[in-house]
């Protein structure tokens, strides 16, 4: 009776469930899918790499530590209770009577249960020791590693937790079978065949099976945990591999001068930007303003960075960078990318009447040169991970259609339209080829193939009115001659509601670049996720008075529907900030991964916002969590829409925000050190 109390009292006061194997702990598992190959074999943590040691994830280690040294107390209480009445039993018997054989077996029974006692507790204050320096430290004084993966819980802490506990259950079995069971078994024969009667060798025997019992009952607990952990968790005692998901190794940096000379502004703007990548950078984006000498500044950046490939332009009136908008003078600037895994192929070619063409031709030369050079350990494949560009105003469109052709609509093709400061066409293009090659009626470019994940966007600062019309007739491709076969003009001013009547009886064809950012037309180009339809702006240049016709810097079909366009300066200061951080948000990684960003802010919308433009760039500046950018101003701006292609616009805000997470996925077994 004393013993099958004892038994289901231990039982229900003990029973521990086996946890639970969840998803977000499957070390048996990718943590998410890498861009080409699987990776089946492996088993991969799920640990993050956006820094830090988690401390909930700590204090959670904190609390594990205090219950296991709790349930030691009391494991070492109830075990030094049972061995200290089992030696009395021993001794009970011995004094009370002649030795006898069934003695030996008892003593050996007794030295079974002391000696697995003792172990027990040696086992369990060792996996607290080293728990305790786990807590202490962040790692455990066993790994090869001696470091933590940051982010969250390190899942060697759960494989140790795991394996600790297995090897719990395991021993408390062993102790449950090979010294509880057999002295229960062995004393209740004994008093069966003495018989009852009393005494207090009877008391003691009767206590001491009591003890037994409850304490095979803990410990059948265990037993039966085990088979649980085992068979339905599926957890073993071989060490399962850890793999931790390495970043990218990038580095961006940014730097920038306004002094006049320009070979002496080159060098410090290039050591600005050094001063942040603290390497030889792969890439490098340079603009200047019109106003420099650009074959000085490149000859100097020939000489500081030899065979650093690089590509850019003329910039209007200056860049934003960090939480400045440096306007108002002379301005070089240098963005510099620091990949060794990746690569980067630039070209530049000159505008023919067949700009499609020449950017075909060219994108593919640069294509073929990449494949016979590129090394094939590095983690660059297939097709680029982005392409800039920037061209000579007029043949965006078209250019991009090239690009299309040669890479596929897929690949994003990020950049702007060279610029100058007073539309004079003094505007210039150039890139690191034969020495440093510039022009002024072409385009340069370069395929990037980043080792990092890239993610980039365009967004107008404008929104839609409910003012269209259907595009008759067109005159080339960007001058608008009808709209709902009336003089476009007529009509576009009967939109603004007489914005350019007055303006018209005073001048002949006259520029409207200034008046018509108030008013920019638009076209619909697809809709997004949540089915809203997303539009490109289209800036109005010139308005023809001898024949009605609307000059635009975009492209435009006759059967195209155009509606007009309106915003705010407040919507042009807070849109690009919206964009980057729109960019980080749905781009799958988080602000902490962000290493840099590509910015091209339109020059009609950096004049219109005028003295605002500051409160843009701190906005920006917040939005990529203080991290190196440049944001140039040009005379057109390209990069991808929400439906995956490549387009261009005007008065528009295009980001390329460079994370530090790869685009092919790299592991490193944090036990082995393979990678």
């Amino acid at each position: 009776f004393f013993l099958l109390v004892s038994v289901s009292v231990a039982m229900t006061v003990s029973v521990e469930v086996a946890p639970a194997r969840r998803p977000s702990q499957n070390l048996s598992s990718p943590s998410r899918r890498m861009s080409s190959e699987r990776m089946s074999r492996l088993s991969l943590s799920t640990a993050s790499i956006d820094g830090g040691l988690d401390l909930i994830a700590m204090e959670k280690e904190r609390k594990k530590l205090s219950a296991e040294m709790k349930s030691l107390r009391l494991e070492f209480a109830l075990d030094f209770m049972d061995v200290s009445v089992k030696l009395l039993v021993v001794v009970s018997v011995l004094t009370a009577s002649a030795f006898e054989a069934s003695h030996v077996f008892l003593i050996a029974l007794l030295l079974v249960a002391l000696f697995l006692s003792a172990f027990a507790v040696t086992m369990r204050l060792r996996d607290a020791s080293d728990l305790k320096f786990l807590v202490r430290h962040g790692f455990s004084r066993r790994w090869k590693k001696k470091e933590r993966i940051s982010g969250g819980q390190d899942p060697r802490v759960v494989r140790d937790a795991e394996r600790r506990q297995l090897k719990h259950f395991i021993f408390r079995t062993v102790q449950a079978w090979c010294a509880d069971l057999p002295w229960i078994v062995f004393n209740v024969n004994r008093v069966a065949q003495t018989g009852g009667g009393g005494g207090a060798a009877v008391v003691l025997r009767t206590v001491s099976i009591a003890f037994a019992g409850f304490g095979f009952g803990m410990k059948f607990a265990a037993f039966v945990n085990l088979v649980k952990m085992t068979l339905f968790a599926g957890v073993k005692m071989s060490m399962k591999e850890v793999w931790e998901e390495l970043p990218a190794d990038v580095k961006c940096g940014v730097g920038h001068s306004d002094q006049a000379d320009t070979a002496e502004a080159m060098r410090e703007a290039f050591k600005q930007c050094m001063g942040q990548i603290a390497d030889t950078p792969s890439f490098m984006v340079v603009t200047m303003t019109a106003d420099h000498d650009h074959r000085a500044g490149l000859d100097v950046l020939a000489e500081l960075a030899p065979n650093v490939p690089y590509s850019g332009s003329t910039t209007c009136r200056g860049t934003l960078i960090g939480d400045k908008a440096l306007h108002g003078g002379q301005l070089v600037a240098v963005w510099g990318i620091y990949d060794p895994e990746g690569f980067y192929s630039p070209g530049i070619f000159e505008y023919t009447d067949r700009p499609a063409d020449d950017a075909f031709r060219a994108c593919k030369k640069a294509y073929i040169e990449f494949k016979a050079i590129r090394d094939t350990k590095k983690s660059v494949h297939g097709v680029p991970s982005f392409v800039w560009v920037n061209g000579a105003p007029d043949p965006e469109d078209r250019t991009l259609a090239g690009f299309a052709r040669a890479l596929g609509e897929g690949t994003p093709v990020v950049g702007g339209s060279s610029a100058d400061n007073d539309i004079s066409g003094k505007w210039k293009q150039w890139c690191s080829l034969n020495g440093g090659t510039i022009t002024s009626s072409g385009c340069s470019f370069t395929l990037c193939f980043c080792s990092a994940l890239v993610q980039g966007q365009l967004f107008t600062g404008y929104n839609a009115t409910g003012k269209k019309g259907l595009v008759t007739q067109m005159e080339g491709t960007r001058k608008i001659c009808t709209i709902d076969n009336r003089p476009a003009i007529e009509v576009y001013n009967e939109w603004t509601g007489g914005h350019y009547t007055e303006l018209m009886k005073t001048s002949d064809n006259p520029n409207i670049l200034a008046e018509s950012s108030l008013y920019p037309l638009g076209q619909v180009c697809g809709q997004d996720e949540d089915g809203e339809p997303f539009y490109r702006s289209i800036h109005p240049s010139q308005i023809w008075t001898t024949t009605g016709a609307v000059q635009v810097f975009s492209d435009v079909k006759e059967g195209e529907t155009i509606v007009m366009m309106s915003g705010t300066k407040e919507n042009v200061v807070n849109r690009i900030a919206g964009v980057a951080s729109h960019i980080v948000r749905t781009s799958g990684f988080s602000l902490q991964e962000v290493r840099g960003s590509l910015v091209i802010f339109c020059a009609g919308a950096m004049m219109f916002a005028g003295d605002s433009i500051g409160i843009a760039a701190q906005k920006l500046n917040t939005a990529l969590g203080g991290t190196p950018y440049m944001g140039m101003h040009t005379f057109g701006e390209q990069g991808m829409f929400p439906d995956g292609l490549s387009r261009h616009g005007n008065l528009m805000f295009s980001a390329l925000v460079v994370s530090s997470r790869r685009r092919i996925m790299k592991v490193l077994n944090v036990d082995t050190g393979r990678s």
